[in-house]
């Protein structure tokens, strides 16, 4: 496979817990169906799932269009998160992304984000166990 950004062969590199196919020129990354969830920072879901919209908006960035590493599908732009305003590049047909250099970085610092704005949200099915605790009467 070659890099769809500069044209240099792809080689296998084991990031996180994923050998993924990677740039040696520029550090962009191909990531197959399912890497993405492997090589990100733990996090309750499924970040490709939830990456993927479905709509038909195009997202732009600063790169063009590009072809996919796998199958030459022109990938589709899409938001990783709508705040985040991170842009991926996401084949529709091998169910792949291309990441740029800095954009797992990225990534892992948006899951971050969400994992610490979550923990900061109390679990209602814990508050209302504790509320029944609470209220019980006291043996005298």
């Amino acid at each position: 496979m070659n890099c769809p950004r500069d044209a240099a062969a792809l080689e296998l590199k084991t990031v996180g817990h994923a050998n993924v196919q990677t740039c040696p020129q520029c550090s962009g990354m191909f990531l197959e169906h399912g890497q993405l969830n492997a090589i990100t920072d733990p996090t309750p879901g499924d970040l490709e799932f939830s990456t993927v919209d479905q709509d038909s908006y195009q997202h732009d960035d600063e790169f063009g269009p590009i072809s996919c590493p796998r199958d030459a599908t022109t990938m589709r732009k899409v938001d990783f998160n709508i705040e985040s305003n991170i842009i991926l590049d996401y084949c529709p047909t091998c169910h792949g992304f291309w990441l740029d250099a800095n954009e797992l970085a990225r990534i892992n610092d948006e899951v971050k984000r969400l994992n610490d704005a979550g923990a900061e949200v109390p679990d209602p099915l814990l508050v209302r166990i504790s509320n029944f605790f609470w209220n019980l009467p006291v043996p005298h």
